[in-house]
């Protein structure tokens, strides 16, 4: 999975899988199928890893306006103190394969609308604690604020400060305040 997050689908050749998974040729595509296949593995891992992460971190708190800014500023965070390689696997691949591969599409999609599902419950929530304004839909709360995670992380690519990125987050937070 790092391999294609650090250098995209295209640019992952089958030596760089071989040499990651510690595998032969034959080993690599006998327990995993093709580079696609693999690839489709690595998609449907990381959106499950990044699903159970999010959801974990707007449970940690009663208060639902305080999950949400836990996530967002998680989104702040750089790819080294995360360990991780720049950006998001999902919008990486969004980026470099939009809509072409019907099987890869399906992936980033679920993923997308997972974390839009996600964020819209703790929207929803925290406008019934009274957390933040019922002026707008909580969907479209929760799809604004997808979207500003999915902005940072193409930011994060192309080497936006650290200051820039908290910028972007806490005026999105102080937008959805009552």
């Amino acid at each position: 999975m790092r391999v294609f997050w650090e250098h995209g689908y295209h640019a992952t050749s089958v030596q760089d899988l071989m040499q990651a998974a510690g595998l032969q040729k034959q080993s690599l595509y006998g327990a995993f199928g093709d580079k696609r296949a693999l690839f489709l593995k690595c998609l449907n891992l990381y959106s499950r890893q990044t699903l159970f992460e999010i959801q974990r971190m707007l449970n940690e708190t009663d208060s639902a306006l305080e999950g949400i800014e836990r996530v967002m500023r998680f989104a702040t965070q750089t790819a080294d103190s995360k360990d991780c390689p720049a950006g998001c696997l999902m919008a990486n691949t969004a980026l470099e394969l939009g809509l072409n591969d019907p099987g890869v599409a399906v992936e980033i999609r679920r993923m997308f609308r997972g974390v839009e599902k996600m964020l819209a419950s703790a929207v929803k929530k925290a406008q019934a604690q009274g957390e933040i304004s019922k002026n707008l839909d909580c969907v479209a709360i929760a799809q604004s604020l997808a979207n500003t995670i999915s902005g940072i992380r193409i930011l994060e690519k192309t080497g936006a400060s650290k200051q820039q990125v908290r910028t972007i987050v806490e005026t999105a937070l102080a937008a959805i305040q009552r």
